[in-house]
């Protein structure tokens, strides 16, 4: 498969409702996903290009150790995450990090937080709501942007070392 097929293929992935779409076979190896936690990978080689059978095993060999070696960082990555507490939107609406704009934000990256300490602002419909933290532990990540529209059971906080 050359570029441009790729290029055709992830673009008729991308307008039907596959999720997951995979082909493998001696000469091509690609792994494509609509979810955001899947690494999407591609990994070809013509048959033009390989001048002997030895070559065409090897070049299988070394890819197929590549993908492995991908597959094992995200493991990796899988395991940490598995450690991080995420606080999701119970609602729609704008977020807000802080309680006016003059004010600091109520949490960043690295704060420790107690369970019950407001996190975030939603503003829906006018009405303001606090969303506070159900765990105690360290702020990981801040997901969302001031200002920026959120959508129900979006992650917004992560939180480790949870108590």
């Amino acid at each position: 498969m050359n570029f441009d097929q790729i290029k055709e293929l992830i673009e008729k992935i991308d307008a039907s409702s596959l999720e997951i779409f995979e082909l493998d076979n001696d000469l091509v190896s690609i792994k494509m996903s609509k979810n955001d936690s899947t690494t999407i990978s591609a990994h070809t080689e013509t048959p033009e290009r390989i001048s002997n059978p030895t070559q065409a095993g090897n070049f299988v060999s070394s890819e197929r150790n590549a993908v492995d070696s991908e597959v094992d960082e995200q493991v990796q990555v899988a395991e940490t995450l598995e450690n991080i507490h995420e606080i999701g939107a119970p609602i729609v609406g704008t977020s807000y990090l802080a309680s006016s704009p003059e004010k600091p934000p109520f949490v960043k990256a690295g704060d420790r937080v107690e369970k019950g300490q407001p996190l975030v602002i939603i503003e829906a419909m006018k009405v303001m709501n606090e969303i506070k933290s159900d765990v105690s532990g360290t702020v990981h990540k801040v997901l969302v942007e001031d200002g920026q529209p959120i959508e129900f059971g979006q992650p917004l906080i992560q939180i480790t070392d949870v108590e």
